[in-house]
C-alpha cells in the first residue's frame, strides 16, 4: 500500500510540474471590444408609477476579448438625443426625447477595473411626474470613447430606453362645468323625463344624460358612429383627462350604450383642432378614467365615440368630466 502510495504522488508532483501548452493568437488585441450589455436587448422599457421623485435605472459597460483587461478603463457615456433620429428611421417610429428636466444621467463616465470584464454602475434617473403625462420617451445612452481607444461592437454602442409613466389614482381635481356650454354636437335625442339633449352630458348631474339619437328616421335609418359633442369651457385650462360616467340606472338594461372607443381632440380657438388620442375605455361601475399622453392647454375639447360597450349604433354618456 505504502509503495501504491508514493507512485500516485510522484504521478501528481509530474502532472503538476508540467506546463500547460500555450497557443498564442495571432492579433490578439484586436479582438478586445466593449459595449453596453442593455443594448443587446432592443429597447429597454420603463414604466413607472407617475410621482415626485427620481426613478434610478442601473447601466454600465462591458468588456470583451481574448486579452485580460490590465488598466483601469474609463469609458464616458452622454444623452445621446441624436440617436433618436436614427432609431425613427430604421424602425419606422416616431419616437421624442422626455422633455427637458425630467431626465439625467447622475454621472457619465465608468471604469472597469483591472481584470474585471464589466464596469461599475450608473443610473440613468428619471422624474415621472415632470414627463406631463402618460406619453412614452426614448432617451438614448451612447459610449462617447474610452481612455484605451477600444472599438464598440456594432449595434451595441447605443441602449434604448422607452419611459412613460402611469396614474396608479388620480390625482387632479375636477375643472367646474358650471359654466360649459355645448359648441357642437352630431346629434341627440328629444327632451325626455331624464333629458337625451346633448346638454346634459356637462350639467353637472348624474341623473341625467346625452343620448345619440334613437329614434329612426321615417326611412328606417338613425345615425351610426360617430357621434360626438364639442365643449366650450369658456375659459383655457391645462387638462390631463376625462371620466365619463355612463347612463344611471340598471347596468344590464342600459351598460351596453356606454362609450367604448372615443376620440378626443382639443382647441384654443374653437375652429381648429388637434389631436388629444384615441382611447379604448373600460367602464368600472359604470365610469371610466382616460389619461392623456400629453397634457392640453385648450379652451374647447371635442369628445368623439366610434364604438359603444355593446357595439349598438347608439351611445350614451351622463356626465363628461375633465380634470
Amino acid at each position: 500500500m505504502k509503495l501504491q502510495n508514493i507512485i500516485i504522488t510522484l504521478g501528481l508532483l509530474l502532472i503538476a510540474s508540467c506546463k500547460q501548452a500555450d497557443y498564442p493568437i495571432e492579433n490578439a488585441s484586436s479582438y478586445t471590444h466593449i459595449f453596453m450589455p442593455l443594448a443587446n436587448n432592443g429597447l429597454y422599457e420603463k414604466s413607472m408609477a407617475i410621482a415626485d421623485n427620481w426613478e434610478k435605472i442601473e447601466l454600465g459597460v462591458g468588456y470583451g476579448g481574448v486579452e485580460e483587461n490590465t488598466s483601469n478603463l474609463e469609458i464616458q457615456l452622454t444623452i445621446d438625443e441624436a440617436a433618436i433620429l436614427r432609431y425613427n428611421e430604421q424602425n419606422g417610429t416616431s419616437y421624442e426625447i422626455a422633455p427637458e428636466g425630467s431626465y439625467r444621467l447622475k454621472d457619465n463616465k465608468v471604469f472597469i477595473a483591472p481584470g474585471r470584464s464589466g464596469s461599475n454602475s450608473t443610473q440613468l434617473e428619471v422624474n415621472s411626474s415632470l414627463l406631463n403625462g402618460t406619453h412614452p420617451y426614448l432617451i438614448p445612452i451612447s459610449i462617447v470613447n474610452n481612455s484605451a481607444n477600444l472599438p464598440v461592437v456594432e449595434g451595441l454602442g447605443t441602449t434604448y430606453f422607452l419611459v412613460s409613466g402611469f396614474y396608479e389614482s388620480n390625482p387632479f381635481e375636477n375643472y367646474s362645468s358650471e359654466k360649459w356650454t355645448i359648441l357642437d354636437y352630431s346629434d341627440d335625442d328629444n327632451e325626455g323625463a331624464s333629458g337625451g339633449r346633448a346638454r346634459h352630458a356637462i350639467d353637472g348631474k348624474l341623473e341625467t344624460f346625452w343620448h345619440s339619437q334613437w329614434r329612426r328616421n321615417p326611412d328606417g335609418s338613425r345615425p351610426n358612429h360617430p357621434h360626438f359633442i364639442a365643449v366650450d369651457m369658456h375659459e383655457t385650462n391645462l387638462l390631463h383627462g376625462l371620466t365619463i360616467y355612463g347612463r344611471q340606472g340598471d347596468e344590464s338594461k342600459v351598460g351596453y350604450l356606454f362609450p367604448k372607443n372615443v376620440f378626443i381632440e382639443g382647441s384654443v380657438d374653437g375652429e381648429n383642432w388637434l389631436t388629444v388620442g384615441n382611447f379604448d375605455m373600460v367602464a368600472t361601475n359604470n365610469m371610466a378614467t382616460i389619461y392623456f399622453e400629453k397634457n392640453v392647454q385648450v379652451r374647447y375639447f371635442k369628445f368623439t365615440t366610434l364604438s359603444s360597450k355593446g357595439n349598438s349604433d347608439t351611445v350614451s354618456a351622463a356626465e363628461i368630466v375633465a380634470f
